[in-house]
C-alpha cells in the first residue's frame, strides 16, 4: 500500500467495515432518539413538579395514566413527589429535592446526548473517507489520450 495501489482484498475489508459502521451509526441512531424521548419526559416531570409545588392539599387533579389518557385524583401531598431513582426503584422526595435529583438526571441525559452525537459524527466521518477511496479504486479508468 505504500506505492499507492490498492489490493482487491483492501477494497472488500474497506466495504466490510463500512457496512459495519453504517450498523454501528444506525444503532446510535436508536440511541439518541430513546435518549431525546428519556430527555422529554425529565422535562415534563419537572413542569409537572413545579406545577404543583403552589397548589393545595385537597385539590382535584387529572393524573395522565398513558396513551393520552387520565384519571381524576385529590391531591393530598403537594411538597411531596414519588420519583423513580432507576432500576424500577422509587422513592419519595420533597419536591425541591425532586427537582434538583430530576436536573442533574437531564444534565447527564444531555451529556450522553452529545457524547452519542459526536461518536455518530466521527462514524460519518470515516464512513465518507472510506467511500471515497473505494470511488476512486472503483471507478473504470479512462485511457490517456496523445493529443
Amino acid at each position: 500500500m505504500s506505492d499507492g495501489k490498492i489490493t482487491q482484498q483492501q477494497l472488500q475489508e474497506m466495504a466490510s467495515r463500512h457496512q459495519q459502521y453504517q450498523y454501528q451509526g444506525e444503532a446510535i441512531a436508536q440511541q439518541l432518539n430513546m435518549v431525546k424521548l428519556t430527555i422529554k419526559d425529565v422535562e415534563t416531570a419537572l413542569t409537572t413538579i413545579t406545577s404543583l409545588k403552589d397548589e393545595t392539599a385537597g385539590k382535584e387533579i387529572l393524573v395522565p395514566i398513558g396513551f393520552s389518557s387520565f384519571v381524576n385524583a385529590t391531591l393530598t401531598s403537594p411538597d411531596k413527589v414519588v420519583i423513580g431513582i432507576g432500576a424500577g426503584v422509587s422513592v419519595e422526595k420533597r419536591t425541591d429535592d425532586a427537582k434538583a435529583f430530576l436536573e442533574k438526571r437531564k444534565d447527564e441525559l444531555n451529556k450522553y446526548y452529545e457524547q452519542l452525537n459526536n461518536a455518530l459524527g466521527k462514524l460519518a466521518g470515516e464512513m465518507q473517507n472510506i467511500e471515497k477511496v473505494l470511488q476512486s479504486h472503483t471507478q473504470p479508468q479512462q485511457p490517456m489520450r496523445a493529443e
